[in-house]
């Protein structure tokens, strides 16, 4: 295949036109979506991840430290807009994840989350070429207007495939 001619995009895969740097990533702030927070769901979620911590069933139930990960199956673009980023799935990996909690997220509670790309930067790899580094964020308020917990994700694109 010449240089000039294309061939058809995978899902998850990047055009190779798309090599960007670290100053071509939109950083504001998503379109908001709001998730509702049942008791059933963080009852649901407390069992799928095998914690018996009473802290996750009854009156007052907290919920899970990871169950803000939810939310991913509603937002469009993903957790903290990945999935309009245009990276290259192929040679993606997930680095990290964090939460932030600044307030107790309970049952009844109304999250409101935007998400952004926070911080883009690039290293030199040892075995897979240079790394582009994307941390996105995304936030959660709740209906009170407080800023409840922030989530944040870093994903690493490697320039090539990673040799053994």
């Amino acid at each position: 295949m010449s240089a000039s001619e294309t061939r058809p995009q995978k899902p998850g895969e990047a055009s190779p036109s798309s090599a960007r740097g670290p100053e071509s990533f939109d950083k504001s702030w998503g379109e908001p979506i709001t998730m509702r927070v049942e008791y059933g769901k963080v009852r649901e979620f407390a069992r799928a991840i095998k914690d018996a911590n009473p802290a996750y069933a009854g009156d007052g139930a907290l919920a899970p430290p990871t169950f803000l990960m939810t939310i991913a199956h509603w937002i469009e673009g993903g957790m903290g807009g990945m999935r309009n980023l245009k990276l290259d799935y192929r040679r993606l990996l997930h680095g990290e994840q964090e939460f932030e909690y600044l307030r107790p997220i309970r049952p009844g509670d109304v999250l409101t989350a935007r998400g952004r790309t926070k911080d883009v930067f690039e290293k030199d790899g040892k075995r897979g070429g240079k790394m582009l580094f994307v941390i996105t964020e995304t936030e959660f308020t709740n209906q009170r207007g407080e800023v409840a917990a922030y989530s944040r994700s870093t994903l690493i694109q490697t320039e090539g495939a990673v040799q053994a």
